[in-house]
């Protein structure tokens, strides 16, 4: 199969054009992503019978990530997860920003990496094509952020996610990608019978807001062990009060002890294994996923996909025992996450 990169006017965001491009491999799978918010918009592999099928939560134009702005397959930042009350504390000294969820900031507020208009450019590689964004980042968290996302597509159907960044003053920076992962195939099914396994012994609770906790909780004996493959469908709806707290599903961060992440769908025999540096991963069920829109295949829902959120502890400012987004001044900035589909 021919190995391509393809560009395409995806639609208009804050009255600039947005550009999707596509990239596909050898061996057909594909990988699609646009300029706002350096969004994943499509990823598509085979299942066992080799059906080449999306497998994640996604729309056809960027409208309707405009109208839906539950971060699907955004690139999140520059602090993702919760901070509560707002507050960034760096060097001691004490700053608010504007709150986007009651009184506390969520995946970098309204203003996030997610709602910009990133700038784009293509390489075609002997063993991989990629899609470069860059952004220049000057918002409410102190210094002007270059920050660049790098989305590569492997011949052996796996997808490098390399973040860099510099910023011209102290900042905090906390990156991750907010892709909504179903393995069915097009969304044919919800995610209850996909299994998940990591090396996750502990969690961290959280409090009505779903602001993480202090003290992070043993996962043995609980709902949230997945140090071996489980299916989600023992967590989602159980009566653990943590799960109540979180509107049936999770929506926690899992302290990580190896940075690989399994998530399976026996059905379709489709695989995908992430591998972080992380300290943590925040599971996302898609609880709040909702009704009454469409994704380009199906009618949306809750429980139609899983986030796997792989970052620093959310909330992290507040609890000086989690490691610290502290970024200095002229400081590089990197990270890299590994999508590795396969079939089982």
């Amino acid at each position: 199969m021919e190995r391509k990169i393809m560009q395409h006017l995806f639609g208009q965001a804050h009255g600039q054009n947005v550009v999707q491009t596509v990239m596909q491999n050898g061996r057909g799978m594909r990988f699609a992503s646009c300029t706002y918010g350096a969004t994943i918009t499509e990823i598509a592999v085979p299942n066992r019978a080799g059906l080449i099928e999306n497998v994640v939560c996604s729309f056809g134009r960027v409208e309707d990530y405009l109208f839906q702005p539950q971060f699907f397959g955004s690139t999140i930042g520059p602090f993702a997860g919760r901070l509560e009350n707002c507050e960034l504390v760096i060097n001691g000294q004490s700053l608010h920003v504007t709150p986007n969820e009651g009184k506390h900031l969520l995946h970098g507020g309204n203003a996030g990496f997610h709602t910009k208009i990133w700038r784009v450019e293509t390489f075609e590689e002997k063993d991989r094509l990629t899609t470069k964004y860059s952004l220049t980042y000057d918002e409410e968290f102190p210094g002007d952020l270059q920050i660049e996302v790098c989305f590569s597509l492997l011949e052996t159907n796996e997808v490098i996610v390399s973040y860099s960044g510099v910023s011209s003053e102290d900042t905090l920076l906390n990156c991750t990608n907010h892709s909504y992962f179903n393995l069915s195939g097009n969304l044919k099914e919800t995610i209850h019978n996909h299994t998940l396994k990591m090396n996750a012994p502990r969690y961290i609770p959280i409090n009505e807001h779903g602001l993480p906790l202090g003290m992070p909780l043993e996962v043995e004996d609980t709902v949230f062990d997945f140090t071996l493959a489980k299916p989600l469908s023992v967590v989602i709806g159980a009566t653990d009060k943590q799960v109540c707290l979180a509107s049936n599903g999770l929506d926690h961060s899992f302290l990580l002890d190896e940075g690989i992440i399994i998530l399976t769908d026996s059905n379709s025999g489709r695989q995908l294994t992430i591998i972080t540096q992380e300290p943590a991963v925040v599971v996302y069920t898609g609880n709040k996923i909702g009704s009454g829109y469409f994704f380009k295949e199906v009618t949306a829902k809750n429980f139609l996909g899983i986030c796997l959120e792989e970052q620093n502890v959310p909330n992290s400012i507040k609890y000086p025992q989690y490691p610290s987004a502290f970024l200095a001044k002229d400081t590089p900035y990197s990270k890299t996450t590994t999508y590795k589909f396969e079939v089982i």
